[in-house]
C-alpha cells in the first residue's frame, strides 16, 4: 500500500567520461518514472550522483596534474548540464566525495564490523581500472599483462562474509520474485548465487583516494561497497537515529521479520524526509550483480530493509549509416553517442521519445541518427504535431477558436480514448514504456483518421454539417487533451506547449490523475496554433557527420548550389541580395544566466542556449539592463559571428538590440513564444 512516497535512483555514475546516450537513457527512464508517480499523487524523490573514489579517477587526475577531488569538480557540471538539456526534473545529485556520505559509510560499515561479518586477509588478482573491480578468475583474458586497463594487485585487505548470506539471498529472491526485472536478469543472478558465493573484498591499501575504514585508517573502502551506500545517503536516512534502535542482538526494534517486509512506516526513528527503502533502482546490465547480491547482503548484515525493486536495462548499440551493422558503443572505439548531437537534430523531447519508444525496457537497442529522425518525423511531427496543428487551426477558421457543443459521439474514437485512459498509466508503472507510448499513439493515429473521415474543411461548402463538425471538434479536443496528459512524462516540454495551445491553465507538472477524467467544456477558447515539432531534413546529418569516420558526409550533389550575384546588384552602395542576407544566421536563443563583467561597467556576460548548444556572449547592455531582468528571456542572436575576445572573455555571437535617437536601448525579443533555436528570416 502506498505511503505517498516514491524513491527511485540511477546508478552513481563514474565521472571519468562525460555523459553519453547510455547514461542519458538510464536517467531519462528514472525521470519518466518520477513524473508518472507525481501524476499519481506521490511525492517522488529521484537521486543520481557521481562515483568518484576509483583508481581510474586517481590515475586520470594524476595525468592531468590535479588532485582527484579537483578533477571531479570539473566533471560534475557536465552531468548537471546534460540533465538540464534532457529536462530531468527535481533530482538530487549526491557525490561520494561529500562529507555526509563519508560519515554514513563509516557508521554503516562499523556496525557490520562489530557484528563480526568483516575479517582481514590478503587479496591478489587482476583489477580493471575502468570498471573499478577485480575480475573473477573466469573473466581474466589470455595475457592479461598486455591489457591496457588491467593491473595485477596484491595487497592486504578486509573482506565481507558474503558467503554467509547465500541462504538468506536465495530466500530473499524467492520471496520477492519481482525484485529484479526483467525475469531473465533475475534468473542470471539466481544461477550465480546457487553456484556458490565467495567473500568479497571491501578495502584497499594501494591507494589513498577513498574513504578510510574507521577501524583501520591504513585502508580505504573499495569503491563499490561505499558507492552503493550513496542510495542511502541521498534518501534522507538518519543513520544515527537508526543505530539507537539496534539492540544487543544487533537488530533494530523497527525491523519486521523477514527483514524485507519492513516498510518506511515501520521506521519510526526516521524523519519525515526519509525515503528509505528505495522503491526502484535503475541500471544497465553490467552491474546487477552488485545490486542484486552484494547490496542486499550488506543491508541484511547491517540490519536495514533492502530496496523493493531493481530494473536492469540493456545496452544501446550504435548504427552509423542505414545498412551498416550496429556495434556496441565503446569509448575506446570512439562511437559513443553524445546526447547533445542527438538533441541538435530532434530536441530533448525527440531524444527522450526515441529512447523510451524504440525498444522494450530490458532489451538491447540500436541507436542511429537516421532512425532517430525517422521516429521523430513520423510519430511526433507527422502524427501528433499535425493532429494538433490542423485541429486547432481549423477550429479557429470554422468556430473562431471556441469549442462547440458535442451533440454526437464517435464510438470508435471514444473507446480508444477510454482505453488509453485506463491502460497507459498502469503500463508506465509496470515500466513498459514502449507499450504505453504505443497505446497513446494508437489514439493519435485514430484521431487523425477521424479528421480525414469527418473532413471539417468542407463546412464552408456544406453549412448544414455545422452541428456534426462542431461535435467532431469537441471530441477531437478532448482526445488531444488526453494524449497530452499521458505523453507528458516522456515529452514534458512539448506537452506543456500543447497544453498552452489548448488554452488550458497551469502546467502539466501540476496535474494529477484526476485530470484524465476532467473535460473541456463547450465555449472554451483554445490558443493560437503553432508548430511544436518541426520536421527534420536528413541533410542536417551532414553537420554531425563532419569529422566523424562512422557517418558519411552528404554527397556533393546534395548540397545547395551557390548562386552567382548579378553585377548590377553589386554596384548599388548599401544594397545587399537575399543571398547576402542568407549568410547571417539569426536565431532565437534563451538567456540562461546573466552577470556583470568585472571591471567593465558597460558589459554583461550572458550564457545563452541557441537550441543546439550553450554559448557565451558579451553584450554592452549593462547600462539598460540588470542581469536578473534578462534570465529566461528569449532573444535574437547572430549565431555565426566569428568569435572574439572582449576584455579577455570569449564572445560567441551578438545580441540584437534597437537604440533610438534618445539613447534608449531595447533587446529584440519575440512577440509570440517560438522554439529556442528557431531561424529568424
Amino acid at each position: 500500500m502506498s505511503d505517498g512516497k516514491f524513491y527511485i535512483t540511477t546508478p552513481i555514475y563514474y565521472v571519468n567520461f562525460k555523459p553519453h546516450i547510455g547514461t542519458s537513457y538510464t536517467t531519462v527512464l528514472t525521470d519518466v518514472a518520477s513524473r508518472v508517480q507525481r501524476m499519481l499523487g506521490d511525492q517522488a524523490l529521484l537521486v543520481t550522483g557521481s562515483d568518484e573514489h576509483s583508481q581510474n579517477i586517481a590515475d586520470l587526475a594524476e595525468q592531468a596534474g590535479k588532485a582527484p577531488r579537483a578533477y571531479c569538480d570539473e566533471m560534475i557540471p557536465k552531468f548537471r548540464d546534460c540533465w538540464k538539456l534532457l529536462n530531468i526534473a527535481d533530482y538530487a545529485f549526491e557525490r561520494t566525495s561529500d562529507e555526509k556520505h563519508h560519515r554514513l559509510v563509516q557508521r554503516f560499515w562499523q556496525q557490520i564490523y562489530q557484528r563480526g561479518d568483516v575479517y582481514k586477509g590478503e587479496y591478489a588478482g587482476w583489477y580493471h581500472t575502468t570498471d573499478n573491480r577485480y575480475l573473477d578468475p573466469e573473466e581474466v583474458p589470455d595475457e592479461p599483462e598486455k591489457h591496457p586497463r588491467l593491473k595485477h594487485l596484491t595487497e592486504e585487505a578486509y573482506f565481507f562474509k558474503l558467503s554467509a548470506y547465500t541462504d538468506w539471498l536465495l530466500a530473499f529472491h524467492e520471496a520477492n520474485p519481482n525484485f529484479v526485472v526483467p525475469d531473465f536478469r533475475r534468473n542470471e543472478m539466481l544461477s550465480r548465487i546457487t553456484q556458490g558465493l565467495n567473500d568479497t573484498c571491501i578495502s584497499r591499501t594501494s591507494t589513498s583516494w577513498g574513504i578510510p575504514l574507521p577501524w583501520d585508517e591504513k585502508h580505504v573502502f573499495y569503491v563499490w561497497v561505499e558507492a552503493l551506500l550513496t542510495y542511502m545517503t541521498g534518501s534522507g536516512f538518519d543513520i544515527d537515529a537508526y543505530l539507537k534502535t539496534i539492540g544487543a542482538d544487533g537488530r533494530s526494534s523497527e525491523l519486521r521479520e523477514p527483514i524485507w517486509e519492513t516498510t518506511r512506516a515501520d521506521l519510526v526513528s526516521q524523519p519525515k524526509s526519509n525515503f528509505w527503502p528505495a522503491d526502484l533502482h535503475v541500471m544497465a546490465k553490467d552491474i546487477p550483480w552488485f545490486h542484486a547480491v552484494i547490496w542486499p547482503a550488506m543491508l541484511a548484515s547491517f540490519g536495514a530493509p533492502p530496496p523493493k525493486q531493481m530494473l536492469v536495462h540493456g545496452y544501446w548499440k550504435f548504427r552509423g549509416a542505414e545498412g551498416q551493422e550496429a556495434v556496441k558503443m565503446s569509448k575506446s572505439l570512439g562511437n559513443v553517442v553524445d546526447p547533445y548531437d542527438a538533441a541538435k537534430l530532434v530536441g530533448a523531447d525527440g531524444v527522450r521519445y526515441f529512447l523510451m519508444r524504440e525498444v522494450p525496457v530490458g532489451r538491447d537497442g540500436e541507436f542511429g541518427f537516421e532512425a532517430v529522425i525517422r521516429r521523430y518525423n513520423y510519430d511526433l511531427a507527422n502524427d501528433l504535431g499535425n493532429l494538433v496543428h490542423r485541429t486547432i487551426s481549423m477550429l479557429h477558421q470554422q468556430f473562431d477558436g471556441v469549442v462547440p457543443e458535442r451533440t454526437t459521439v464517435d464510438a470508435e474514437l471514444a473507446q480508444a480514448q477510454d482505453k488509453a485512459r485506463q491502460e497507459v498509466l498502469p503500463l508506465y508503472q509496470q515500466l513498459r514504456y514502449s507499450e504505453a507510448l504505443g497505446e497513446i499513439w494508437a489514439l493519435v493515429r485514430l484521431a487523425n483518421q477521424f479528421v480525414d473521415r469527418v473532413k471539417p474543411w468542407e463546412l464552408k461548402k456544406k453549412p448544414e454539417r455545422r452541428e456534426e463538425v462542431g461535435a467532431a471538434f469537441n471530441q477531437l479536443i478532448e482526445a488531444i487533451r488526453t494524449v497530452v496528459l499521458l505523453a507528458y512524462p516522456v515529452i514534458p516540454a512539448a506537452a506543456n506547449r500543447f497544453w498552452q495551445i489548448l488554452g488550458l491553465e497551469g502546467t502539466l507538472e501540476q496535474q494529477r490523475i484526476e485530470a484524465l477524467t476532467d473535460g473541456i467544456s463547450a465555449g472554451h477558447r483554445v490558443g493560437i496554433s503553432e508548430v511544436v515539432f518541426q520536421r527534420v531534413d536528413k541533410k542536417l546529418l551532414s553537420a554531425l557527420s563532419a569529422g566523424r569516420d562512422d557517418q558519411p558526409a552528404l554527397a556533393a550533389d546534395n548540397k545547395p548550389p551557390v548562386k552567382a550575384q548579378p553585377a548590377a546588384d553589386q554596384a548599388i552602395p548599401g544594397v545587399i541580395t537575399i543571398d547576402d542576407f542568407g549568410k547571417v544566421a539569426l536565431r532565437v536563443a534563451e538567456i540562461r544566466e546573466a552577470s556583470k563583467l568585472e571591471k567593465a561597467d558597460k558589459l554583461l556576460r550572458l550564457r545563452v542556449f541557441d537550441g543546439e548548444r550553450e554559448r557565451q556572449i558579451i553584450a554592452g547592455i549593462a547600462k539598460w539592463y540588470a542581469p536578473q531582468e534578462l534570465t529566461g528571456q528569449r532573444v535574437i542572436i547572430v549565431a555565426n559571428l566569428k568569435p572574439a575576445k572582449l576584455r579577455g572573455e570569449l564572445s560567441e555571437g551578438m545580441l540584437l538590440a534597437a537604440e533610438d535617437g534618445q539613447g534608449r536601448l531595447s533587446v529584440v525579443t519575440t512577440a509570440r513564444e517560438v522554439d529556442i533555436g528557431s531561424t529568424v528570416r
